[in-house]
């Protein structure tokens, strides 16, 4: 049962810039106070804003601090979960899509779908809800790293041992979503986090497309026409005819591993129309003769237009990856990478 609480008995100090909370346990105290009574923490200031969700405490477990990044489908916070001191994020829709019952049945959909996954590679979910105003919201581990995105910018590329490792650490985490009957639909290396301070472990999180991935029509879900996706990393199948099955997942991973291996994506334009008659059409580019050729076959094959001809599931790409990571490092090292221990949640 998800409680609709909403408790924003701060949120006119917050607005004024008078509000302090502490980092530890997430309380809130007026500006008088400059120590945290429970553990001694220095206070922190709430940010000066206008947004009210900075400072509220949702479900009366929930408390929001502050701004963290910003989406199409709605914003992420980072918050605490009270009385237990957990760091966690907070995703809560935009107010516009709210009211959609498509909108709102995928979300329940998703929540769902999310916390009966548990997986090292998986960004983990620990609760759902709505506020009082009827924004949905999912509570998640907070992380401390960056975009894959964000780190292929300043790399530029990645060496063929690295795009190995996050591309075997993907494959994982698919395998364990499509056990549970879930398409992500969305895999793009803005989906997806590296912990640097544990060895480029990767985390797949926003899976706020995912779905069940079932042989029966959902009309429901499917008849307002949208294609749901980015362009840059989207199975034919999903432009033409918003169809989908794990194998549209392994078609974006093969985007992804040729976008480490080269710095771009395979197929990329002006526009996201160009992009989509790109991925409808276009073979994909050769790459760089300095990759291994099994590695670029793997690419090839993921690459393919027809679903069929990729490779059958998620653990068949891994056990490819596996294989080249085997010829790179020697098979000591990448039964250390595959069995090293799990990952916990990087506090502030």
């Amino acid at each position: 049962m998800h409680a609709r609480v909403y408790d924003l008995d701060t949120s006119s100090d917050v607005l004024s810039g008078g509000a302090l909370y502490c980092p530890t346990c997430g309380d809130s105290y007026s500006s008088l106070c400059e120590r945290c009574p429970d553990d001694g923490s220095q206070l922190v200031a709430y940010p000066i804003t206008n947004d009210p969700l900075i400072g509220a405490l949702l479900d009366g477990r929930f408390r929001i601090l502050q701004l963290l990044a910003e989406g199409a489908m709605g914003r992420v916070y980072e918050g605490v979960q009270l009385p237990v001191k957990r760091p966690v994020a907070i995703k809560v829709m935009r107010e516009e899509f709210c009211g959609d019952p498509t909108t709102t049945q995928r979300f329940h959909r998703e929540a769902q779908l999310l916390t009966r996954i548990a997986h090292p590679n998986i960004v983990d979910v620990f609760d759902y809800g709505e506020t009082d105003d009827g924004s949905f919201y999912i509570v998640m581990e907070l992380l401390r790293g960056n975009t894959l995105d964000a780190i292929l910018a300043n790399a530029g590329t990645f060496s063929v041992r690295r795009t190995c490792e996050v591309g075997l650490q993907l494959a994982d985490a698919l395998a364990a979503a499509h056990a549970q009957g879930v398409v992500h639909r969305d895999l793009k290396p803005a989906n997806i986090i590296l912990l640097a301070a544990l060895g480029d472990w990767v985390k797949v999180f926003d899976l706020g497309l995912a779905k069940a991935a079932r042989n029966e029509p959902d009309a429901g879900l499917t008849n307002a026409g949208a294609v749901l996706g980015t362009p840059l990393y989207m199975a034919p199948e999903q432009i033409r005819y918003n169809a989908t099955d794990p194998r549209s997942d392994l078609y974006a991973l093969g985007c992804i591993l040729h976008e480490l291996l080269t710095g771009r994506p395979p197929f990329d334009g002006a526009t996201s129309n160009l992009v989509l008659v790109r991925q409808l059409n276009d073979p994909p580019p050769e790459l760089p003769e300095s990759v291994p050729a099994p590695l670029r076959e793997l690419i090839g094959r993921l690459l393919a237009k027809n679903p069929d001809e990729r490779p059958a599931s998620a653990l068949e790409v891994r056990g490819h990856l596996e294989a080249r990571l085997a010829a790179e490092l020697g098979s000591d090292e990448v039964l250390t990478l595959t069995h090293a221990a799990l990952p916990t949640v990087i506090k502030a």
